[in-house]
């Protein structure tokens, strides 16, 4: 590919209602990470560049910071060929950029580029077609499923718009309410109100009554859907014990039949953090300690250990900067479930 002859950017809104008919094509393509899909949600802005591929972000101004700082969400979605020059392009248009849960292959390219480079946690994955509940370490997940499969929970697939939707809006205001009580945004997309292209949702009853869900969004590879992500799961407050893991494998078994390769669990943020880059080691016990003592801010602790009961792999994930670390930090606190509010 002549890199010389790339067109300029075209620059888009995410309020643009015709966005996401011109970003699918690049999704299929070049989608193969666990927030690939979630650079299509609401409130992201696009710099696309045609043929080749594109890069979401949104923009934030603080009292402390109050020029424009781009924080980019995840990896660009093109061929890793031409990651690092979407990014270099897109510099020319903002003061600052932060690039938020990113592959380490592209976190040792920026880094060689002058980027700052802090690790963020780990992303787990397990393959689904050789996935087994079989051994010691799977025996909490064996538990839950078969406590909830006693109580009566039964598990199908239907899409949102099949749903009741005062039901559907019941159990999320409820779930929601434990939580702070909105949606956030960012890594942690918020939950669609309708179908979404590829999207999968699989429900949770026990008597007949909706107890909860987890919904799943896909994950490409050459025009191919060769996986999905774990990223919505709500459940009520008296839900049964193993619900959401009973969910969960029952999806396993559908995307199996399916041929379906990789579940991914996403993000633990501060898991298993290595100094290394920039993270030197004051960082690094700072990451320690809000991952120990953190849990009134973010579950940081609860998250890593339910993702390790599925015995998957994981991979280190990154956050790059070419800003000051106090506005780099701002910018890493959304991927530890803060929301982060969009200007116009």
């Amino acid at each position: 590919m002549n890199t010389n002859k790339l067109p300029k950017f075209k620059f888009i809104p995410g309020t643009d209602i015709n966005i996401k008919k011109d970003l699918l094509p690049y999704i299929r393509n070049y989608g193969n990470r666990c927030m690939s899909y979630s650079t299509l949600q609401p409130g992201m802005n696009y710099a696309i560049w045609e043929s080749i591929g594109y890069v979401a972000w949104v923009n934030i101004r603080t009292i402390f910071s109050p020029t424009s700082h781009a924080i980019l969400l995840s990896n660009p979605i093109a061929h890793p060929s031409v990651q690092s020059i979407l990014i270099d392009s897109l510099q020319k248009s903002f003061e600052k950029l932060t690039l938020i849960q990113i592959d380490e292959a592209l976190a040792e390219t920026l880094y060689r580029q002058g980027y700052k480079i802090y690790q963020l946690g780990i992303e787990s994955e397990f393959n689904i077609q050789s996935f087994s509940l079989e051994g010691r370490k799977k025996a909490s997940l064996r538990h839950w499923r078969n406590k909830a499969l006693k109580a009566g929970v039964e598990i199908e697939e239907k899409k949102l718009s099949e749903m009741n939707k005062i039901e559907v809006n019941t159990l999320c205001q409820e779930w929601l309410k434990r939580r702070g009580g909105k949606e956030l945004s960012f890594l942690t997309r918020p939950m669609p109100d309708k179908d979404e292209i590829d999207g999968r949702f699989f429900w949770a009853r026990q008597k007949n009554r909706l107890t909860g869900f987890a919904g799943f969004d896909p994950i490409y590879s050459k025009g191919n859907i060769t996986g999905y992500y774990h990223n919505f799961d709500r459940i009520c407050a008296d839900a049964v014990n193993g619900t959401s893991v009973m969910t969960v494998l029952e999806a396993v078994v559908k995307f199996r039949e399916e041929d379906k390769k990789i579940l991914s669990l996403g993000l633990s943020p501060l898991a298993e953090i290595k100094t290394g880059y920039n993270l030197t080691n004051p960082l690094k016990i700072i990451a320690e300690t809000i991952f120990k003592y953190g849990e009134p801010l973010y579950p940081f602790k609860g998250n890593a250990q339910h993702k390790a009961k599925y015995s998957g792999e994981t991979k280190k994930t990154f956050v790059a900067s070419n800003a000051k670390w106090y506005d780099t930090m701002i910018a890493a606190a959304s991927a530890c479930g803060l929301e982060l509010k969009p200007y116009k």
